[in-house]
C-alpha cells in the first residue's frame, strides 16, 4: 500500500561561539604586575626553605680571649652563649662551642676580644652555641648582638649588654648591671648590687638577697622575691603586672611609695613612711603593683 511520506526538516545546529577575549582593565594589569612578583617570590622562597632545611650542617670551633686588666671583656654578635667559671686561674677565657648552618659554610673567627661569625647570604640557617669558660675571680663584660645568654657561678661582677634573646643568671657573687632590649630574663641567688633595664620581655628574679635593686622595664611582667629584706628597691615599668614579695618578718618596716597609671595596687607588709632603712618605691604605667610577705 502507497502512502504518503511527510520529512521533516530540522535546522543545522552550530557550534557555540568561542568567548570574547577578555578586556585588560587598568585594574587587571595593576592585579597581575602586583600579584606575579607575590606568587614568584613565595614560590621562590618555599622551594629554598625546603633546599636549607634538607642541607644542615655543623662543624666544631674553639678559640681564646685574653683578658683585659683582669677582666673578660667580649662581644659574642649573634651567638647563643653560656658562661661558666672556670676554677683556673689564667689569662685568658676559653671558647668552644658549634657552628650550625646550611647551604653555604659561614666562616668563624675571634679577633682579639670580638667572636665572629660571617653568615654570608643566602645562608640559609646559620648560628653559632658557644660556652665560654672564665678564669676564676675574674669580672665579666660581656656584648651580644642576639640570641640567648647564661651565666651561673660567676664569682665577681657581671655586666651584660644584649640586643635580644633571653637571659638566664644564677649565683653571680658580685654586683650585676644587665641591659636588654627584648626577651625574658630569669635570675636567682644575686646578693649583689643589681641594676636591670630592659625594653622588654618578663623578668623574674627569685632567691634575692640583693640589698639595692634598681629595675626599668618598657614591657612585660615583673616578679621579684626577696630572702632578705631590701635597702633599697626602685621598680619602673610602662607595662605588665609587678609582684614584689618580701621575707617574712615581725620587725621589719617598709616605707612605700608608689605610682600607678593603670591597675590596681595592694601591700600587704608594714609601712611606715619614716623607715629610712628599708624604702620602695614603685612606679607602673600599667597593670597591677602587689607587695607582699612571704607565708
Amino acid at each position: 500500500m502507497n502512502g504518503d511520506t511527510t520529512m521533516t526538516t530540522v535546522p543545522a545546529t552550530r557550534p557555540p561561539r568561542a568567548p570574547a577575549p577578555l578586556s585588560m582593565t587598568p585594574g587587571r594589569w595593576l592585579s597581575l604586575m602586583i600579584g606575579v612578583p607575590i606568587a614568584l617570590a613565595l614560590i621562590g622562597w618555599t622551594g629554598f626553605s625546603l633546599v636549607s632545611g634538607v642541607g644542615q650542617a655543623h662543624y666544631p670551633v674553639t678559640g681564646t680571649i685574653p683578658l683585659e686588666n683582669g677582666h673578660l671583656v667580649a662581644s659574642m654578635g649573634g651567638a647563643d652563649v653560656t658562661l661558666h667559671q672556670d676554677q683556673a686561674r689564667d689569662s685568658t677565657a676559653r671558647l668552644t662551642g658549634t657552628v650550625q648552618y646550611s647551604l653555604v659554610h659561614p666562616n668563624f673567627t675571634v679577633i682579639g676580644t670580638a667572636v665572629n661569625l660571617n653568615c654570608r647570604i643566602p645562608s640559609g640557617n646559620c648560628g653559632l652555641n658557644a660556652t665560654l669558660d672564665v678564669p676564676a675571680d675574674t669580672p665579666v663584660d660581656l656584648a651580644s648582638g642576639g640570641g640567648n645568654v647564661q651565666a651561673s657561678g660567676i664569682q665577681r661582677d657581671v655586666t651584660l649588654d644584649t640586643v635580644g634573646g633571653d637571659v638566664t643568671l644564677s649565683g653571680v657573687g658580685g654586683n650585676t648591671d644587665l641591659s636588654t632590649g627584648g626577651g625574658n630574663v630569669n635570675a636567682g641567688d644575686l646578693g649583689g648590687i643589681m641594676n636591670f633595664t630592659t625594653d622588654g620581655g618578663d623578668v623574674t628574679v627569685n632567691d634575692l638577697f640583693s640589698p639595692h635593686v634598681k629595675l626599668e622595664t618598657g614591657g612585660g611582667n615583673v616578679t621579684l622575691v626577696f630572702t632578705r629584706a631590701p635597702a633599697y628597691l626602685d621598680i619602673t615599668s610602662s607595662g605588665g603586672d609587678i609582684t614584689v614579695v618580701l621575707p617574712h618578718s615581725k620587725t621589719t618596716q617598709y616605707a612605700i611609695s608608689y605610682n600607678t597609671g593603670g591597675g590596681d595596687y595592694s601591700a600587704s607588709v608594714p609601712v611606715n613612711l619614716a623607715a629610712t632603712a628599708h624604702t620602695i618605691t614603685v612606679a607602673s604605667g600599667g597593670g597591677n603593683v602587689n607587695i607582699s610577705e612571704a607565708s
